[in-house]
């Protein structure tokens, strides 16, 4: 047996459990810690357990999930005839105490065989369009890792989608996957989070970096040598993605173009090319603060931030 018990969920506060959450790595932080989500980074995920950011507030959805819980649990039965039980626990993997997971439900299919059961209430235009090809990757690396904590073979994912519509799927377990998932979660505990040391920030780590350093002071700092191969990259990648815009917004004039006054136009493989009309009202905030500055004021709102940008060398003086 790989799993430990080291709460009974159902004999502790939410803000309880969410403490605990802070004390190793959970399911739903698995494909962020290993690089693979598209929503969060390894770095979002150490500024939680390293109480460098505090906890998303209780929102409706998640309430509503909790809520809607036990209904999906109950349908997830009544449609595929399998046994389930509620599962009020969190576990730890006994080899790698840090690796803890708190699932929705035990599954027990006709042969005897167990399983995990995860459930997921969403209403995410990019999760419904992944649901139709597969699983959101989020979604598998989040059971990958339960299997792995549990040792079992085989999950099953209960997915409500808008309210109205239900699906299931079947994810077997990936040995290989999960030792990934193992090192990885490994690496990012025990040099990072245990040493409070800052992993390497990638293309999700923008809104820690901005809760990291909110504000700039006005020091100049020397940079290391990796700074200007950085800078090169950057500078590259700027030109190619200022040349594709340019070819992008050409091929559109031409459909355009082709469209003339029609409002849309059929290829002959199929695709539907629209350029319609539409009108939209704007506040005229020049002319606002001009003839009603008092009003103006009263509901102007200020944003701040920090923006980022590449200067040339300075040429030296011959």
């Amino acid at each position: 047996m790989c799993k430990v018990v080291i709460a009974k969920t159902n004999e502790i506060s939410h803000e309880e459990w969410l403490k605990l959450r802070l004390k190793g790595v959970g399911g739903s932080d698995a494909a962020a810690v290993c690089g693979m989500s598209r929503y969060s980074s390894p770095l979002d995920v150490w500024l939680m357990k390293t109480r460098k950011k505090a906890a998303e507030p209780d929102n409706d959805k998640m309430y509503f999930g909790r809520l809607l819980e036990p209904i999906i649990r109950e349908e997830f039965a009544k449609r595929t005839g399998f046994k389930v039980q509620e599962c009020p626990f969190m576990f730890a993997y006994k080899e790698f105490p840090f690796m803890i997971s708190n699932i929705d439900g035990v599954v027990t299919e006709p042969n005897g065989n167990k399983a995990v059961l995860e459930i997921k209430t969403t209403n995410s235009v990019s999760a419904i369009k992944d649901l139709e090809d597969g699983l959101p990757v989020e979604y598998f690396f989040q059971v990958q890792h339960y299997l792995a904590v549990t040792n079992l073979n085989k999950a099953f994912v209960a997915v409500l989608i808008g309210g109205n519509d239900f699906k299931i799927q079947a994810v077997e377990r990936d040995d290989e996957v999960i030792q990934t998932i193992i090192a990885l979660e490994s690496k990012f505990w025990s040099d990072y989070v245990l040493k409070e040391v800052q992993p390497p920030a990638d293309f999700n780590s923008s809104d820690a970096l901005n809760q990291l350093y909110p504000k700039s002071n006005s020091k100049t700092v020397n940079l290391s040598a990796d700074a200007d191969y950085l800078v090169a990259q950057y500078q590259e990648i700027k030109t190619a993605e200022d040349e594709l815009k340019k070819a992008k917004t050409e091929c559109e004039n031409k459909l355009k173009a082709m469209l003339g006054e029609n409002e849309s136009g059929i290829t002959e493989i199929g695709y539907k090319v629209l350029w319609k009309s539409y009108s939209q009202s704007r506040l005229d905030s020049t002319k606002l603060k001009a003839e009603f500055p008092d009003i103006a004021e009263k509901f102007m709102t200020s944003t701040s931030g920090r923006k980022f940008s590449i200067s040339e060398p300075k040429k030296s003086k011959k």
